[in-house]
């Protein structure tokens, strides 16, 4: 949503759902091919024109509020690839990534210490608000030893 512009810059529409694109950041053109499942979702503009840094591809599911879907996911490019969407990253002392969190509040790690303290100290947290929820993980994995970096 927020770096698509930046990545991706449609250079050419070869048919009504193939276009030549380039990637701005890497370098290199690819080919982007609309999936005929999405190609009524692409074709509603409405939101990408407000929306001019978001994606070129990206577009609202009409029937799910709030939800999106990246048109083009078959033939993506690599950039878009190797991205790991997440909610959270979580870094150890030394600056490596320790583990993330996807989805709502799942942990993924190969980090047994962040499992526990996240198994004893996290997973038990109860409130529902997403922000507070966030801040207390922040404090509880700060004191800890790990730097935590959240996304919206």
């Amino acid at each position: 949503m927020h770096a698509g512009g930046e990545l991706i810059e449609i250079e050419k529409r070869l048919t009504s759902r193939d276009f030549l694109c380039r990637q701005k950041i890497v370098g290199g053109n690819f080919r982007a091919r609309v999936e005929d499942r999405f190609l009524d979702a692409f074709k509603d503009t409405a939101e990408s024109s407000r929306h001019p840094s978001w994606c070129p591809f990206l577009r609202g599911l009409p029937e799910e509020e709030g939800k999106y879907v990246c048109t083009v996911h078959g033939s993506r490019p690599l950039i878009c690839r190797s991205y790991t969407c997440c909610a959270m990253r979580i870094f150890a002392g030394d600056g490596r990534e320790a583990g993330k969190v996807k989805g709502r509040r799942s942990l993924v790690t190969e980090d047994a210490i962040l499992r526990r303290c996240w198994e004893e100290s996290v997973a038990p947290l109860a409130t529902d608000d997403d922000i507070a929820w966030g801040a207390e993980v922040a404090g509880i994995l700060g004191r800890a030893g790990y730097r935590v970096e959240t996304y919206e």
